[in-house]
């Protein structure tokens, strides 16, 4: 169950977990609250994957979507907006076990989101999380205590070496930066960042955004204003991963707050060094001097150092990038979450 399949690290997920959970032996299928011409609709049936839309007024919604429950013994929610809108007939799911990931570590601190979990709390079996800083914050705010609760960190499905281009090493730095366009995820830091190098170094910079969101103007419009002298290219929605990790030799990561990011992981998969906030699971994943880079969340001044470091240093590089693919090839495969995910779906659950 997701709210979309837009280009997310949540939805991407989805997907490669459902491939491989067929792979296991089992009959899987998302429901989406999205469109139908959702990007990764396109991919997940490119991979076999069965895709549910539902779309209608609220009542009709929920009919449909009580339609496509009916033959499955087991509901996994990804999405705090797709739970909301199943909360009418979670009540009438009782014989089916229910799993619900939250894969952000956002509070959800509001009156309305307070009483979405509270009313949830009574159906759902297992409650998981994609960071332990998440497990704390939900309980904290929400409680939950008697709800089965666990850790399992995000895995991907890692490239062929042969899908991996090189880096050019021709004295440029391509940065990338992958992800929702909102306030949390906080890209602007990325191109004041930029602004804040001398001239001649930010010249070799070229910063490539993938994505969309409500901050997209805000963040072309600081490029016309401040880095006319630097290439600032918006790609929009790509779901092909080679070309987005193959486009840059240093992923970015400026948000305010992250589980396990998917977009670290990946690129990391296709040896790409990474700099990152040091919030959430960012830390587990970014091991300074060894992955990549740790900075504090809006300091510009310390990203625009890494960024200058990089410039200096492209060597550097590369060698976190082979350390990066390493380390996700040892720690966070996803035939080992698969089988944590099994693991939880095998128990027998604490609602009430």
């Amino acid at each position: 169950m997701v709210s979309s399949l837009l280009v997310g690290g949540a939805e991407r997920f989805v997907i490669d977990l459902c491939v491989e959970q067929r792979a296991q032996g089992m009959q899987v299928e998302i429901i989406s609250f999205g469109q139908p011409d959702d990007p990764l609709v396109a991919v997940a049936k490119a991979l076999g994957i069965k895709v549910i839309v539902i779309k209608g007024i609220k009542g009709l919604m929920q009919f449909r979507l009580w339609r496509a429950f009916r033959a499955q013994p087991l509901i996994h929610f990804h999405s705090p907006a797709a739970l909301k809108t199943a909360l009418p007939i979670l009540p009438f799911c009782l014989d089916r076990k229910i799993v619900y990931t939250r894969h952000g570590a956002d509070p959800l601190a509001s009156a309305s989101w307070r009483k979405v979990h509270q009313f949830a709390r009574r159906y759902i079996d297992n409650i998981c999380f994609v960071s332990l800083e998440g497990q704390q914050v939900f309980h904290q705010q929400h409680g939950w205590e008697h709800v089965a609760s666990a850790v399992i960190d995000n895995g991907i499905a890692m490239p062929e070496e042969r899908e991996i281009v090189p880096h050019p090493q021709d004295g440029r730095l391509r940065v990338g930066s992958v992800g929702r366009m909102v306030a949390l995820k906080h890209q602007i830091s990325l191109l004041k960042a930029v602004a804040l190098l001398p001239m001649p170094l930010a010249q070799k910079i070229e910063v490539h955004f993938f994505g969309s969101g409500d901050q997209l103007p805000l963040l072309q419009q600081f490029s016309q204003q401040n880095l006319q002298h630097c290439e600032v290219v918006f790609h929009g929605l790509v779901s092909e991963r080679a070309e987005i990790y193959n486009r840059f030799e240093l992923l970015v990561v400026t948000s305010e707050t992250e589980g396990m990011s998917l977009a670290i992981m990946e690129a990391m998969a296709y040896k790409r060094a990474v700099a990152a906030t040091k919030v959430g699971g960012n830390p587990l994943l970014v091991e300074q001097g060894q992955t990549g880079f740790l900075f504090d969340y809006d300091d510009s001044q310390a990203l625009a150092a890494v960024l200058e470091q990089a410039l200096a240093k492209p060597e550097q590089l590369i060698a976190l990038g082979e350390q990066g693919r390493q380390r996700i090839l040892k720690q966070f495969s996803l035939h080992r979450t698969q089988q944590q995910y099994q693991a939880v779906y095998d128990e027998r659950g604490s609602s009430v």
